[in-house]
């Protein structure tokens, strides 16, 4: 796994502690990475290719909860409900990996 500063690790394991994320613990990691990256922008400018990155994963998040909100509403079955999380959650580890690849050359 890539490594983690510090204050991020205890963050995270904090937030993980019980085993489940709540909506509270989210708004707060969320808040957290947009103050990280406020430092970024400090150092290398409003417009790159790392504030384009936090623009689309804020992206990202609205369309994963949007999909699950639209299969909600699509009252699929059992198993269409399946099909639907374990393509979304493929979704989230290939950005997982993909990322742990890319931040070991930093």
């Amino acid at each position: 796994m890539t490594p983690l500063s510090k204050s991020l690790e205890e963050l995270i394991n904090a937030i993980y502690q019980d085993g489940s994320v709540s909506f509270v613990e989210y708004q707060g990691l969320r808040d957290n990475a947009d103050c990280r990256m406020a430092t970024v922008i400090k150092e290398f400018g409003q417009h790159n290719n790392v504030t384009a990155f936090q623009k689309a994963m804020d992206v990202a998040m609205q369309l994963l909860q949007a999909s699950v909100v639209d299969a909600k509403k699509a009252k699929l079955t059992d198993t269409g409900e399946a099909i639907v999380k374990d393509a979304l959650a493929s979704q989230v580890q290939y950005l997982l990996a993909g990322s742990q690849l890319a931040l070991r050359l930093l």
